[in-house]
């Protein structure tokens, strides 16, 4: 009778069945426990520079980003990137509100790496909103900003287009909690009108700018009873060739979108698309599943989460809510753009209680499976991020806030060269004669993957480090047979940061030491146990369980789905068989087993 195996599979890509005790983990980001654990799950020990991904089940090397530091003022709560002075690369500006000023920082040669700071304003307390856009109509850029505390909205007019000398123009000084600024053509007569939220006046407004040159303005209520206004933002939603309108309710938990029915912005339709978000925060849209409509982000301050709704018929009138990140305590800021050029759109934000600037990558486009990425973390908070070309190279950068570091840029860095995760400590619950270890991963030129193992019988002093296992192998000499708790480690490592290798999988597998050969244990269901060692040379070996006497059979296909070999519907008894497979030529297979109304398929791989 066939020994128990138990099995330590950690999920991959694969399509795997599981021996009843397998223990499992799916790297998705777990909390660190040291354990002794009963099973893994997503707990882990440790880990540096390391990106798991629990959707594609797959571990690799975190991406780097190399900051650069535009301004080291403590703290700025709103950044945008504009050419101010007209010189064809991308200046930055701030609302410095710890100094109560409005800056803008010119990129001197255009590269990114030398700033020089010139002061808009000063005496506005509390500007917490800044943006860009050619308000007078003359060609160049203006600034638009709103004064929380001195209930402000205004412009400063970009007098010679050199960003050299400005003068203010206050578009309202009576709006109660000023909080957010956009600039659109909302009326559709071709100037720039402003858009705008009023935290404690509980305002949605656009400003019609009369006659284009930003001295004359008209007040249009949107919506004059949404509870804590917190941020707007203008696209066309549905499609129709005019500019809606997007704002957040950070008191009333909401999301909505007003649907500009004629195009000139004096007859609006609401439409909710959350109700229950809590803090609502941020607004933003993008085509963030390249469907060709405007779908949605925001973040929910006081729940921490990352959010975008799918914008289903494109008419807005139906969303979907695709949840990025449950977890961004604070989050402050969202924005979408296609940094790493691969055609989709990847999701950026900032954490005011995390104090972090995040990167999730939109693994296929689908907008449905996304990888998390630290693209910097400060002590104190995250602010505001956006997107622009800051180094004139025609990719996209990530500009943002970190308090103390101040206002930066950060530039993909390619991959960390090493990366390590440490399992936690498990317990087999039982004394193991150990077996082998083995694994699936995809390793580029220049990259490897590598194990670390360990065995003891007191899980707070595991001992040293196994040697460096680089290919799968047993484990018979380099674990101790009887120590019941065992912990690995994964050692990725790249030559270059331009590619990384990927871990699907890993198996650790024992026997239980002392089980009687013929009595032996009994499954409680069938099982089709992981195929081991796997790869395997020419000759696998199929392993499963019945729970009572059973007819089995065993089939394996070839990639193509074509039958290769076959092992016909014998009987077998209650307990575990082993049934070795004839010689299989090299290549990556599929081992079949239907037993009454149950069926599990394993993936195996046959080297030379």
């Amino acid at each position: 009778m066939y020994k128990r195996i138990l099995t330590l599979v950690i999920l991959g890509s694969l399509n795997l069945a599981y021996a009843d005790s397998a223990v499992q983990t799916d790297w998705s980001g777990g909390s660190e426990v040291a354990g002794p654990v009963l099973e893994l799950s997503d707990q882990f020990d440790n880990e540096t520079d390391i990106r798991w991904n629990s959707d594609l089940g797959d571990i690799e090397l975190h991406k780097e980003f190399f900051q650069h530091t535009i301004s080291s003022y403590f703290n700025s709560y709103s950044v945008y990137s504009a050419d101010i002075d007209g010189d064809g690369d991308m200046d930055v500006l701030a609302a410095l509100f710890q100094s109560s000023n409005v800056s803008w920082f010119d990129n001197i040669d255009g590269s990114g790496t030398s700033w020089i700071e010139h002061l808009i304003a000063e005496d506005h307390i509390y500007i917490i909103s800044v943006y860009s856009e050619d308000v007078d109509s003359d060609g160049d850029m203006d600034i638009i900003g709103a004064a929380l505390h001195d209930d402000e909205i205004l412009w400063w007019e970009n007098i010679d287009g050199s960003g050299t000398s400005w003068t203010e123009h206050i578009i309202t000084g009576t709006y109660d909690g000023a909080s957010c600024v956009h600039s659109v053509d909302i009326d559709n007569d071709g100037d720039k009108d402003v858009i705008s939220a009023a935290r404690y006046a509980d305002d949605i407004t656009w400003w019609e700018n009369i006659d284009g040159s930003g001295t004359s303005w008209t007040e249009h209520t949107v919506d004059g009873n949404y509870d804590g206004a917190e941020m707007v933002y203008s696209d066309d939603i549905d499609g129709d060739g005019d500019m809606d309108i997007l704002g957040t309710a950070f008191e009333g938990d909401k999301v909505v979108w007003w649907e500009n029915m004629n195009g000139s912005g004096t007859s609006w339709t609401a439409h909710i698309i959350d109700e229950n978000y809590d803090g609502a925060c941020a607004v933003n849209t993008e085509d963030i599943d390249g469907d060709g409509d405007k779908d949605v982000l925001s973040t929910a301050f006081e729940s921490g989460e990352a959010t975008w709704w799918e914008n289903c018929d494109g008419s807005g009138t139906s969303w979907i809510e695709h949840t990025v990140n449950d977890d961004f305590a604070g989050a402050r800021s969202i924005c979408a753009g296609d940094i790493d050029e691969d055609g989709d759109m990847d999701i950026f934000g900032a954490a005011l209680l995390d104090c972090e600037i995040a990167f999730w990558e939109n693994l296929d486009g689908s907008a449905t499976s996304w990888a998390e990425y630290t693209v910097d973390r400060a002590i104190y908070c995250g602010n505001s991020v956006c997107l622009a070309d800051i180094d004139g190279d025609s990719t996209l950068e990530i500009l943002g806030t970190l308090a103390p570091t101040g206002i930066c840029w950060w530039e993909a860095n390619g991959y960390s060269l090493t990366g390590i995760l440490e399992s936690s400590v498990l317990d087999v619950q039982a004394e193991p004669s150990w077996d082998y270890i083995q694994w699936n991963s995809e390793t580029p030129a220049g990259t490897s993957v590598s194990f670390q193992v360990r065995s003891s019988d007191d899980h707070a002093n595991m001992g040293d480090w196994s040697d460096t296992i680089f290919t799968p192998c047993s484990l018979v000499g380099i674990l101790v047979d009887s120590e019941r708790y065992v912990q690995y480690r994964i050692l990725l490592e790249t030559i270059t940061n331009i590619s990384t290798p990927t871990l699907n999988d890993i198996t650790i597998s024992w026997n239980l030491l002392g089980i009687n050969e013929t009595a032996g244990p009994i499954p409680q269901v069938p099982e089709l146990l992981p195929i081991a060692p796997n790869p395997s040379a020419g000759s696998p070996m199929i392993r499963f369980g019945l729970p009572e006497p059973a007819f089995v059979g065993i089939c394996i296909f070839d990639l193509s789905g074509r039958l290769v070999s076959e092992v016909s519907g014998d009987e077998y008894s209650p307990g575990y068989h082993e049934v070795l497979l004839a010689d299989l030529n090299s290549g990556i297979y599929f081992c079949r087993m239907i037993t009454g109304d149950f069926t599990a398929t394993l993936r195996f791989i046959v080297v030379e």
